[in-house]
């Protein structure tokens, strides 16, 4: 089977999308399948995509809201089903109709921005903007989520929609968790409300300072977020307490979280928080907000400290993170290889796409 990787952005900077089609891409390269990306602007980093092929599709129109691929039809002459990547703008009901022209099924990947507290962000005309993304749903052969609560999200945007579904997948480092830290770590985007940044550090500020631990957070800057966290911790009088710095990537990164005595994550919202499940796979204990797509499965089996988005409940809970580290430590370990294995989602992954678009995998 021959996928193709539509996204803009595909070839730009690092984002959660585009490590999820960089996840994937390996993942289905790895069983003999073949993946071509389809991207924007400048050739990605050789190392992103592995050895899918890159086609550069030339875009018409300025900026996200109005750029449209073109000729996308001819350059999905070859393929089986083209992938279209999160929601809410023009380029993806362009590609919808070229994979038409082509004959070429597609399938739709929203990346948990059809949840209701994210789509309350969405900018007007919103009812426009929906009706369109319910035609491009209802022409696609489905869409591919990674939890059962997605679908939902999704068939209230268009009822008719089929759902794949099938998680992104991690494999267990050598490398894990001792205890020891003595620092609690966050990585991401600087998303501030997105990421309830603004909720960690009013929970670390009504902490009496005798018990407040120290925080280390490292990012990718998002729309000035990294200057807002900045500028919030010096409101808060917090300078003593949190570090604020740039994005940390590889074995930096490991080193990083490795160290800690535990990673928090307290999103307002989440499809899948990748940052967590790469540290669940260290045995890194986690501290994860319920708001996450994740949270009921780690907590039904215990995997991470779920709490609920509240400062009192956030503030309980650093000590808490601490307190039963290596519990947390194995059980989070144990979940990844469990639920969340490329060895088990992929086989799976393939037989859906093949239910739906007709096409067996190699």
């Amino acid at each position: 089977m021959k996928f193709a990787h539509y996204y803009p952005g595909a070839a730009g900077e690092h984002s959660g999308v585009v490590a999820a089609i960089a996840q994937w891409t390996e993942a289905v390269l790895a069983v003999g399948e073949e993946v071509v990306i389809c991207y924007h602007g400048e050739p990605p980093d050789p190392t992103r995509y592995g050895s899918a092929e890159l086609r550069r599709i030339r875009h018409a129109g300025r900026g996200r809201p109005t750029q449209v691929p073109v000729g996308l039809a001819e350059a999905l002459h070859d393929v089986d089903v083209l992938v279209l990547h999160e929601a809410w703008f023009t380029a993806n009901l362009v590609a919808a109709r070229a994979a038409r022209q082509a004959g070429v099924p597609y399938i739709v990947v929203p990346h948990g921005v059809f949840e209701p507290t994210w789509m309350g962000f969405l900018k007007q005309p919103r009812r426009l903007r929906r009706a369109v993304e319910a035609t491009v749903l209802r022409g696609a052969a489905a869409a591919h989520v990674w939890f059962p609560a997605e679908a939902e999200h999704v068939r209230r945007i268009e009822p008719s929609t089929r759902c794949i579904v099938a998680p992104p997948g991690f494999e267990l480092p050598e490398r894990r968790w001792r205890p020891g830290g003595r620092y609690l770590a966050w990585y991401g985007r600087y998303a501030v409300r997105n990421k309830g940044i603004d909720m960690l550090l009013y929970a670390l500020a009504e902490l009496p300072a005798e018990r407040r631990p120290a925080l280390r957070m490292h990012g990718v800057d998002y729309e000035g977020g990294l200057a807002h966290t900045r500028a919030l911790v010096e409101a808060l009088e917090l300078d003593r307490w949190v570090t604020v710095d740039g994005p940390v990537w590889g074995e930096r990164k490991r080193d990083f979280v490795l160290g800690s005595a535990g990673f928090v994550h307290p999103s307002r919202w989440d499809c899948i928080p990748i940052a967590v499940a790469e540290t669940l796979a260290l045995g890194v204990p986690c501290l994860v907000s319920d708001r996450i797509n994740l949270a009921p499965a780690l907590a039904a089996e215990r995997a991470a400290l779920v709490t609920e988005l509240d400062t009192a409940a956030l503030g309980a809970g650093f000590g808490e993170l601490v307190e039963r580290g290596p519990e947390l430590a194995q059980r989070g370990r144990d979940f990844v290889a469990e639920h969340l294995s490329w060895h088990t989602i992929v086989p799976d992954y393939l037989d859906q796409i093949a239910d739906v678009v007709g096409v067996r995998a190699a």
